[in-house]
C-alpha cells in the first residue's frame, strides 16, 4: 500500500496556499474543480512543503513550475 506523504501546516499556511491558487486560477482561466486545479494544487502542496511558504515565493515558484518557459 502507497504510503500518502503528510507535513504539518504552519501559522497561516492555509490562509497562503489559498490566496496564491485563487489567484492562480483566476489568471489562468482555470475551473478551480478541474483536473487542471487539482494538479496545480498539488505541485503548490509540494512547493509549500518544500519551503516557499510567502505569497510571493508561492506565487512565483508555483508560475515556473507550471510554465516554467514563460
Amino acid at each position: 500500500m502507497e504510503k500518502i506523504p503528510t507535513f504539518t501546516l504552519r501559522n497561516g499556511d492555509l490562509e497562503v496556499l489559498t490566496a496564491v491558487l485563487a489567484a492562480w486560477y483566476q489568471k489562468n482561466h482555470v475551473d478551480p474543480e478541474s483536473e487542471c486545479a487539482r494538479a496545480a494544487t498539488a505541485t503548490a502542496l509540494d512547493l509549500l512543503e518544500a519551503g516557499f511558504r510567502t505569497r510571493e515565493d508561492l506565487s512565483i515558484a508555483l508560475a515556473d513550475a507550471l510554465h516554467p518557459n514563460a
